[in-house]
């Protein structure tokens, strides 16, 4: 299985996504001529149980952090010849 991934987005006020190229300042004035600016940021992570809105895009993505930490690493995907050769088991 593959890790999980919570990618965090920025929104339009009308709710749609603003693009990576448009910058913004800290507190989300658009830097970009043709952006209205961000109205809030969004992660969404793939397990499919936990979503955050916030308009601090700094807090959005600590908790996008803080959610993926949750999660524990897949295992190492070794042969189990090589396993017992190795002694991943160990301690």
């Amino acid at each position: 299985m593959a890790a999980h991934r919570a990618p965090l987005t920025n929104h339009h006020p009308d709710h749609s996504v603003c693009t990576p190229d448009h910058k913004h300042t800290s507190s989300g004035k658009p830097l970009h001529p043709d952006c209205p600016g961000r109205s809030y940021s969004q992660a969404v992570c793939t397990c499919g149980s936990w979503e955050f809105k916030g308009s601090a895009k700094g807090y959005v993505n600590e908790s996008r952090k803080r959610h993926l930490a949750t999660h524990t690493p897949p295992a190492p995907k070794v042969p189990v010849v090589l396993r017992a050769r190795l002694r991943l088991d160990l301690p």
